[in-house]
């Protein structure tokens, strides 16, 4: 039997064919009664999508959107947390998460008329549906219905009690989280717990497999970096895509002949650059220039010729972020590399021109929440058009370019002590986490050992340590391999290992 996954953003316009689908898949298969067809519909549809909530919502944001209340701080901050809790609420329908009713006030202002009066509004949460709360959230303020009326009905309908049947997960979900089965002891499973030196043990013939098999293009392509370096006067060449190296190999084979085709002109523009090979292209926020791997070389060369316009750019960019330093009290603004992302530096100069015009509008805030205290031992990182207002696992601050100011000098003022906290104990960690890479390396002889983005110091260096310290258990089975320390067991396309960092070792 096929299985369709469809999520709830899709549109609920495809309902009439899931059912066409669902019906000639069960005839064929001899399924003669579907009584739950209504129920699997409407369970895929339940929901308004997050585009739709978001369109249908527009008119009330604009009337209470705490952006537009600077003059009055004390129903600016009663908005600001009512959405909060609203924006919640939504959330939790949308993951069809239990929700438990909710009073929210807003103070509204008129978009009609030039009335300075400011309206009052209190009114509880307790809708069903993310149709149910739109309707009322609009209707309580005096808004239209026009858009949502025009949404189908049934496309929000759903009510999470009534797909009320117990799931049945893999017997490692009960193992994990202690709960027990619906389907009695019957259905659970010895679960049989992997360690290092096992799964080491079943994977290492394919892994030294995988190693020798791709030990040739591993030597092409550090031949081709080498030339390519020396011949243009480089300062480095980079892989960060996600496609495998030997996609690498083709990238390097392809500049190489256009480098033979333009070759004053390619070197008088990279002269003392870094070269990166990357899933986009441009100059990136750190100055190097970046080639698509999925580019021709035509593509490359007009790249190559539009490197220098982006000179004035990088030259504006460290002004700018002085800006936005001097608004939150001199905090440092620093740049992160990402790798399999890459941000072209005239994204950033936009990112950073919102930042600071939304900052300027909030300084009024500012000044109530940060106060004259100097946050030159906070960091900041500009994260992007859109995404969570966050302090990452190193201390620093995931500033996204469309979050409101208000909300990102309150979310600083109270997490300040936490992030230079944080920062400092990061900063420490670097040093004993250097030490203890190099003994690991050393200790059992391996080619390299590196680690995911995700992986904090402090993770890196609990796994050396318990490497070292067991290495002894592990035999000659990591001896001339290249590890790296992840959240999971996996084995790359060029024979990389990668572990959990806190794989259990054998006892």
């Amino acid at each position: 039997m096929i299985i369709m996954m469809i999520m709830p953003s899709d549109s609920c316009r495809l309902k009439a064919r899931i059912i066409i689908i669902i019906y000639t898949f069960s005839s064929q298969y001899g399924l003669k009664k579907l009584n739950n067809i209504k129920n699997l519909v409407n369970l895929i549809t339940r929901c308004l999508s997050a585009k739709q909530t978001a369109k249908a919502l527009r008119p009330f944001y604009f009337s209470v959107h705490p952006d537009f209340f600077g003059k009055y701080p004390q129903e600016q901050a009663v908005n600001q947390e009512s959405l909060k809790i609203l924006h919640e609420y939504i959330t939790c329908q949308q993951k069809v998460i239990k929700t438990k009713p909710a009073q929210v006030t807003f103070y509204i202002r008129s978009q009609y008329t030039n009335s300075k009066e400011l309206k009052r509004v209190d009114f509880n949460l307790i809708g069903k549906s993310v149709r149910n709360t739109v309707i009322t959230v609009l209707e309580r303020c005096d808004l239209p219905l026009s858009y949502i009326n025009t949404i189908p009905k049934d496309s929000s309908q759903g009510d999470s009690n009534e797909f009320s049947r117990p799931i049945k997960w893999h017997p490692s979900f009960y193992a994990a989280t202690g709960k027990k089965p619906p389907f009695g002891e019957a259905f659970t499973q010895p679960i049989i717990e992997v360690t290092l030196r096992s799964w080491l043990r079943k994977n290492i013939d394919n892994i030294r497999t995988l190693e020798e098999s791709t030990t040739a293009v591993q030597d092409d392509i550090n031949k081709l970096r080498c030339q390519l370096i020396d011949h243009l006067e480089l300062n480095d060449i980079r892989w960060e895509s996600f496609w495998g190296f030997s996609h690498f190999r083709g990238c390097l084979k392809g500049f190489h002949q256009l480098y033979k085709e333009h070759p004053l002109q390619v070197k008088e523009t990279l002269k003392g650059r870094t070269l990166v090979f990357g899933n986009n292209s441009g100059v990136s926020l750190h100055g190097d220039v970046v080639l698509s791997g999925e580019d021709v070389r035509a593509d490359w060369i007009k790249i190559l010729r539009s490197v220098s316009a982006y000179d004035a750019v990088l030259e504006r960019l460290p002004y700018m972020e002085k800006k936005l330093s001097e608004l939150l009290n001199n905090i440092q603004v620093v740049r992160r590399k990402h790798y399999h992302h890459i941000t072209m530096a005239d994204e950033y100069e936009v990112l950073l021109n919102k930042l600071l015009n939304t900052l300027r509008r909030s300084q009024v805030l500012s000044e109530k929440w940060l106060g004259d205290e100097s946050l030159s031992d906070v960091q900041i990182v500009v994260e992007g058009e859109s995404g969570p207002l966050a302090l990452s696992n190193t201390g620093q601050f995931l500033l996204p370019a469309s979050v409101p100011g208000s909300l990102i000098v309150e979310f600083i003022a109270k997490n300040k002590e936490q992030g230079s906290y944080t920062l400092k104990q990061n900063m420490s960690y670097r040093l004993y986490e250097e030490k203890a890479i190099e003994e690991c390396k050393q200790h059992l002889e391996l080619k390299e050992i590196s680690k995911d983005e995700n992986i904090t110091c402090e993770q890196m260096i609990t796994c050396c340590e318990r490497l070292v310290t067991e290495y002894w258990k592990l035999g000659i089975l990591l001896t001339d391999t290249r590890l790296n320390i992840s959240h999971y067991y996996s084995m790359m396309q060029d024979g990389k290992i990668c572990i959990p960092w806190n794989c259990k070792m054998d006892e």
